[in-house]
């Protein structure tokens, strides 16, 4: 029997997830909580209905999307529609129906096979260009199976593999499961502040910290860290020194900073979600350059 996947998106042609073009696939459910997700849509272990108001134009459509709906948990307002969210099933035939795109399936089951062949579509440009696949999410290791098998067959087919994490994770399993099978690991720091992380993720930072340290002390597949600056969050002189002296005393030198993007606040709209971080601008250069200049340890 194929196994399945709960994922929310594939994207080929990704130059920012890794080396040479890649396809980068999201997989759906985070242990996390972060205020600012940027990907709010793959927070949740199950699928989702997500609902822009603006494509939606129910005297023009003849709202075929009311007439499918089993539970009757849409209903007609003015120039849009209203959804009861805790009678949805998550279906899908209201945006399998829907014409203009207003209603869109927010996570859907791949098949093993059915997501491997369209990940070989392009490996003939992974091959040429240094590329390949990253697996991300929400958090890849929340499918720790289906991934193990993922991860096994594109090594088998020669193509490099990428993952994205939170650090949020079971350690023996990983290594058992995934390690063998991955050729370069993003892992995200947050904040090192065990306090302000539970405050601000849900979850302590210590099991990210100690899975980040077993990792590099491997030294067998390249970690590379990653902090998401999030202003007045994660972009305070405390968070961003403790980071780097953090890496310094394990012998890292580098890492790669993530702007802000406030594109995850329409996401979160459409689904439903109200946003509990309320920027809503890209960061300036100048805050940009002022994140990098602090990252670095004080005495």
């Amino acid at each position: 029997m194929d196994s399945k996947a709960l994922i929310f998106d594939i994207k080929r042609d990704c130059s920012e997830d890794g080396p040479g073009i890649r396809t980068t696939v999201f997989f759906k459910g985070c242990p996390l909580s972060c205020t600012w997700c940027q990907n709010p849509e793959g927070k949740s272990k199950k699928a989702e209905l997500s609902y822009n108001s603006t494509a939606c134009h129910p005297k023009e459509c003849g709202m075929p999307c009311l007439d499918v709906c089993p539970e009757n948990c849409l209903l007609p307002k003015n120039s849009s529609i209203i959804i009861s969210r805790e009678m949805c099933a998550n279906c899908n035939k209201c945006s399998d129906v829907c014409p203009t795109g207003a209603l869109e399936a927010s996570g859907y089951l791949i098949g093993l096979k059915e997501l491997t062949y369209r990940l070989l579509i392009d490996k003939p440009f992974y091959h040429s260009s240094g590329g390949g696949v990253t697996l991300s999410g929400g958090e890849v290791t929340r499918q720790m199976k289906f991934v193990h098998q993922l991860l096994k067959t594109l090594q088998s087919e020669g193509v490099h593999t990428a993952i994205e994490t939170s650090g949020f994770f079971n350690y023996r399993r990983f290594y058992k499961m995934l390690y063998p099978w991955v050729d370069l690991i993003y892992f995200d720091l947050k904040l090192i502040d065990n306090e302000e992380s539970i405050r601000y993720t849900g979850q302590s930072n210590q099991i990210i910290l100690e899975n980040f340290i077993k990792l590099i002390e491997l030294k067998n597949v390249p970690v590379i860290p990653r902090v998401p600056l999030i202003p007045g969050i994660t972009t305070t002189e405390k968070n961003l020194n403790g980071i780097a002296k953090f890496l310094t005393k394990h012998g890292i030198d580098a890492a790669t900073l993530l702007p802000y993007n406030p594109l995850w606040t329409d996401k979160a709209s459409r689904l439903g979600k109200a946003a509990r971080y309320k920027r809503t601008s890209f960061m300036t250069p100048q805050e940009i350059n002022q994140c990098a200049s602090l990252f670095q340890p004080q005495n």
